[in-house]
């Protein structure tokens, strides 16, 4: 069995060294104006999953942003605010753009 070395060890705990109590985004969404949510991994794959839809929501106007840990759903800046005030770092290797938050910064 191959050993872990510190280095690896310290890099997976600041990963995962958050406060649960602290709101954050988990999960890519999509709202339409009725207030009607589809989740996915990516902002693609909401849009990917509406196309598939039998019975596809009568609006075509649909605002991306991100469900939460508190199962709400927030906007893009939103969710921006609650990862920095959560400590989280962008996934990203070139880190957060702006006042945004991207599915890539998650995951």
């Amino acid at each position: 069995m191959p050993q872990l070395t510190l280095p690896f060890i310290e890099e997976v705990e600041e990963v995962v060294a958050f406060d649960p109590t602290k709101e954050i985004c988990i999960c890519a969404a999509v709202v339409d104006n009725t207030g009607k949510v589809i989740r996915g991994h990516r902002h693609d794959d909401c849009f990917k999953r509406i196309i598939s839809m039998k019975n596809k929501p009568e609006s075509a106007q649909w605002a991306q942003g991100f469900i939460t840990s508190y199962d709400r759903y927030v906007t893009r800046e939103e969710g921006r605010i609650l990862q920095d005030e959560a400590g989280i770092k962008s996934v990203d290797p070139g880190g957060y753009m702006g006042d945004t938050l991207f599915s890539e910064d998650l995951y």
